[in-house]
């Protein structure tokens, strides 16, 4: 690490109070000061100062944004001004320019709130809590899953369910109308599709379960994957050949026979021990965690002349 990567580590240090964990050499990972999430999720640039939490989306593009925001003593800027004139690196910052661009920088929207801040006792935030205990979500669900509310902006009044990939970032939320007033009641962000859901949650050495959105995973609770759809995205594909899991649970709703069928022939083509759950009454997230799993025991692996029925059968 060059000299003024060390100055500007150790005065973000003394103003946050910890010691970091140092990604490739270049940014700085601690624990964010805004939404004090129990995982380190904010990450600085030691090269060009911009600052971004993956949780709540607290965010600025130099140092001296960031000194200012967490009331910094004067002592901090004038350690940080000794370094401005120093030229960084060229290859230090085509390396943080690499990265930036494999990784897509994703935040939450505007307004959103953790719902697990208990010093919120708005109006929305009850609302938003009420609607969630109707869903048969507790507060551990909320923790878990990180999920919050939007006060204002395009998500305002809905909940917020995000997702994160297997290092932690960000790569997706769903959100649901907890007034029931809107004529769209799901909305989802428009970041691609190509990703994981719930990644960060998912052990693929062990048996996994698909289903179509946020609150049915929940539900499901062990190894569910959101799909946010009806289809298996590529990443998810990729992933499912590479870990061979020893079975997977494929558990659509109702309506969706046809995709769920065409998900099947994909695993089983590719030697993975497949069930092809139905369900005789409502989906995962309206059923709970107890009668979904009643209805995946008993469901047998599927096998190929089984499905070949079935397609005849559509």
């Amino acid at each position: 690490m060059v000299l003024q990567q060390e100055i500007i580590l150790t005065t973000l240090n003394k103003v946050l109070r910890h010691t970091p964990k140092i990604r490739k050499g270049t940014d700085a990972v601690y624990f964010c000061p805004k939404c004090n999430h129990y995982k380190r999720k904010f990450e600085v640039s030691l090269i060009t100062g911009k600052y971004h939490c993956w949780v709540c989306g607290f965010s600025g593009l130099n140092f001296n944004s960031l000194l200012k925001k967490l009331n910094a003593p004067r002592e901090c800027y004038d350690a940080i001004g000794q370094i401005k004139h120093i030229k960084t690196k060229n290859e230090l910052e085509e390396l943080f320019e690499e990265n930036r661009s494999i990784q897509s920088i994703h935040i939450l929207p505007d307004g959103f709130k953790l719902l697990s801040d208990k010093n919120l006792k708005n109006i929305d935030y009850k609302h938003a809590i009420n609607y969630l205990k109707t869903r048969g979500i507790t507060d551990i669900d909320i923790y878990r899953y990180n999920i919050g509310y939007c006060d204002l902006g395009d998500y305002k009044n809905r909940i917020v369910i995000p997702s994160y990939d297997e290092h932690g970032y960000l790569n997706f939320y769903s959100c649901r109308d907890y007034y029931n007033k809107s004529y769209l009641k799901y909305l989802n962000c428009e970041f691609s599709k190509n990703i994981i859901g719930f990644e960060m949650l998912v052990n693929f050495n062990e048996e996994i379960t698909l289903v179509e959105g946020a609150f049915d995973a929940i539900s499901v609770r062990k190894n569910a994957i959101p799909l946010f759809g009806k289809t298996l995205s590529n990443a998810l594909k990729q992933k499912i050949l590479q870990y061979k899991p020893p079975i997977v649970n494929v558990l659509l709703d109702n309506d969706a026979l046809k995709d769920s069928i065409k998900i099947c022939e994909f695993l089983i083509k590719n030697g993975i021990n497949t069930k092809l759950v139905l369900l005789e009454e409502k989906d995962a997230s309206i059923l709970g965690f107890k009668k979904t799993w009643e209805y995946i025991n008993k469901t047998k692996p599927l096998k190929f002349e089984d499905l070949f029925k079935m397609k005849i059968n559509l």
